[in-house]
Parts: C-alpha cells; structure tokens; sequence
C-alpha cells in the first residue's frame, strides 16, 4: 500500500513524505496510536518511498524494491516484533538488530527497521535498544511502533521524532469497508460501529463473524435495541458471543469504549445505564460467572432498559 491510498492518518503521512521530499528523515520515529489504525502500514509505506527505484516519495508499488518491501523479502527493510507464541522482544532480538545496522544497505538508499509494539521490550532489549537510538548509523532509520507511549523508558521516547495516530472516524471505515472489501452496507455499517475506530478491529470482526451475527450486534447498540427481538432468537445471539470468556471479554470492552466515547458527547440517562449494564457483565465474567448466563442478563437487562425508555 503506497501513502496515497493511506486512509485516516493525513497528518502522520504528510510529515513522512514531506521529510522524503526534502531528504530531512529523522534518524528515530515514534508511532503511537490506538490499534489498528495504520501504524504499521504507514510504517511499510514510509520504507517504500525511502527506497522506492522511481524516486517517488509516494512509493511506487510496481519496482522490485517496493514490491520486496510489500512481501517482506527486502534485505534492508525488516520487521521486529515479539517472537511466535512469545509476548517480549528479547535482547538476543535487539543485539542482533545492532550488529546488522552496522552495514551498509545492501540494496536500497536506506536501512529501515519497524520495532512492532516496541513497548513489549524486555528491560534490558530496551536499554540495549537505546544505545543504538543514541549513537545511529546514517544510513538507518529506526521506526518504534505502540499504542502506549508511556509504556516506554523516557530515554527512548525522547530520541526519537513522534508521529500520532488517531482514530478513523467510523463513516470513513464503513466507506473502506464497502468500496475495498465489497462489503454490503448494513453489515459495513455495523461493523464500523463496532470498530471503535479501527480498521484493523473491524476487519477481525468480518473474517471472524458471519455478517448476520455483525448486524445484530450492532443494531443492539447504535438502534437502542429495538430490534433485539423475541426471546428465543435473544438466547441464541447470547450463545453466539459466550463461545469462550476471552472473546467475550474482548468484545464487551470494545463496546464500552465506543459507549464511553458515545457518553462524553451525549451524557443522557440512556447511555449511562447501557455502559453501567456491559461494565457489570463485565465483572461477572471476571469473576468466573458462567458467560452464557453473564450475557444473557446482559440481553435481557438491556431489552428492559429499551422496552421502559421508549
């Protein structure tokens, strides 16, 4: 993906490509931003027009190094991030990431190295990771990607130039949704509601979920449950989000960001019993109440609170 087709991040990417244009890049970037929002992909797009063979700060998409950089095999742009199966990135990674930008690029104008959630660092790997930060190779430009920049030492934070990243704004995810994933409206719609502003979470759910299953649950929250229905179809949507705590953990908590960002525009009465009636399923869960239960008295305190509003 070139930055042009770059969606949601205009200000993050006039800054990189502005800094290729004037051949001013900094030696260290920090990209903080919510999940899902583009970090890594800008990431990509950014080490493609520092190498890009047609000179365009853009990245072209169509030369051998942008086209290696897209498919990870190009020898002076790598990816680092924590291990399969492991939640660190160790100092063997980081030791290894020294003595290789101590090399000239061995293709490209630059060496580009994306540290992907860089805050999953083991103590010492960030320590070892600063010493690089404080004295780098001209030829390397080091990218630290997280959603929590407190999360990293002081040291490392002040090294490197920040770049933010905000969330998508939902009617340009269910526009992405529709017009790159051939998405049908109802389902886009949904399914940007309950993307909190992520793109990358609302693509989780369209691989994950069946779109029947998106609707209804977006419906529940954005319609204000009118359309929850009868009982028996209510307990079989419980079912389906109580396959296993951790999902139905996950879910709930998305829910409640966008409920509390819903709140702080439009603190009614309503808003506040919905996000009070998810945040006590949320405890019950925690404390190894049985999930089926736990969301059917969700559903069901929820078409009570709809049933009494209206």
């Amino acid at each position: 993906m070139k930055f042009s087709e770059i969606v949601g991040q205009e200000v993050a990417v006039n800054i990189l490509r502005k800094s290729i244009e004037n051949k001013r890049s900094h030696h260290a970037y920090l990209f903080v931003g919510p999940d899902g929002v583009g970090k890594r992909t800008t990431a990509i797009a950014f080490a493609k027009g520092l190498n890009c063979r047609s000179s365009c700060s853009d990245g072209c998409d169509l030369c051998d190094s942008c086209k290696k950089i897209e498919n990870g095999t190009h020898p002076d742009v790598e990816l680092i991030g924590p291990r399969e199966g492991g939640l660190t990135i160790s100092i063997d990674q980081i030791r290894k990431l020294q003595r290789r930008v101590s090399y000239k690029p061995l293709e490209g104008n630059r060496k580009v190295y994306i540290i992907d959630d860089a805050a999953s660092a083991t103590e010492e790997a960030a320590n070892c990771l600063l010493k690089t930060l404080e004295e780098p190779p001209p030829q390397v430009i080091l990218i630290l990607i997280t959603e929590n920049i407190y999360r990293l030492l002081s040291t490392v934070r002040s090294r490197c130039q920040l770049i933010l990243f905000r969330q998508i704004p939902r009617t340009l995810i269910e526009k992405i949704l529709r017009d790159r994933y051939e998405v049908a409206p109802e389902e886009a719609r949904s399914l940007a509601w309950l993307s909190s502003g992520s793109i990358g979470r609302a693509l989780y759910y369209l691989e994950r979920e069946t779109p029947e299953f998106v609707e209804r649950l977006g419906e529940i929250f954005e319609r204000e449950g009118s359309i929850i229905g009868d009982y028996g179809s209510l307990f079989q949507f419980s079912s389906e989000i109580s396959r296993d705590r951790e999902s139905a953990l996950e879910l709930l908590n998305f829910l409640l960001g966008d409920l509390g960002r819903e709140f702080v525009e439009d603190p009614s009465m309503l808003k506040q019993k919905k996000i009070e009636i998810v945040m006590e399923t949320v405890d019950l869960i925690k404390r190894n109440v049985n999930v089926n239960l736990a969301i059917d008295g969700m559903l069901l305190k929820l078409q009570e609170l709809f049933t009494n509003y209206f």
